[in-house]
């Protein structure tokens, strides 16, 4: 009689510490969903540039930007392969960066003696027309160089999702709003400053991130 009472007692104990696991760790889901939860709000960064949230084990049609999600590191913005911004130069189909040659090459974090390359070199020939990559605010003057060289002009652009500064070309104006595919103004005679360059107009992005992405 005992050893029955004993194995009946067993079996409740065995069932109400498996029920309490389970409760354990139902709460500690719970809890780990709502930290999810407020680490995923700082997500704007990506959502205004047309990007998505989402882990890098789901497939992106395009590439994927860390830094623009909340959440962990495996949590990425997934941009389209076309990218967000128009293209810049007349004649040239696309956004194309400039190589290497002579004076250096022109893509991001490009070594330039003991210098790094802060922007994007965009391939573009002297006196095109340079169009407005994404409807904004043209914010001022912005001169790569301040020495009044013949290349050293070029104006900030705006918007709540971007800052650039575009270098290297003349604008039609250098203030007010403006919208995407309109005539920014035309591209500088690189040629007359630095005889070989491929000529380009220069990104910047206003806190020197890598504008690569976007064009």
């Amino acid at each position: 009689m005992y050893q029955l009472l004993w194995n009946i007692g067993g079996y409740h104990i065995e069932m109400l510490l498996k029920t309490l696991f389970i409760c354990a760790l139902l709460i500690l889901g719970h809890a780990s969903e709502k930290k999810q939860g407020k680490k995923g709000k700082g997500d704007s960064a990506c959502t205004k540039i047309g990007g998505i949230c989402q882990r890098t084990t789901y497939l992106c049609p395009g590439r994927y930007l860390q830094g623009k999600c909340g959440g962990p590191s495996a949590r990425q913005c997934c941009l389209q392969d076309s990218g967000a911004w128009d293209s810049l130069c007349a004649g040239q189909v696309s956004n194309r960066v400039r190589g290497c040659d002579k004076f250096g090459c022109g893509g991001f974090n490009a070594k330039r003696g003991s210098q790094i390359h802060k922007g994007v070199d965009v391939v573009c020939d002297d006196y095109s027309i340079v169009y407005a990559p994404f409807t904004g605010t043209l914010m001022g003057q912005a001169q790569p160089y301040g020495d009044a060289s013949t290349v050293d002009d070029g104006v900030k652009l705006s918007n709540s999702a971007y800052c650039v500064k575009i270098f290297h070309i003349r604008p039609y104006r250098y203030s007010g709003p403006i919208s995407k595919g309109d005539k920014l103004g035309y591209l500088l005679p690189m040629q007359e400053q630095y005889s070989g360059v491929t000529s380009h107009l220069h990104l910047q992005m206003c806190d020197k991130s890598d504008p690569s992405p976007y064009i």
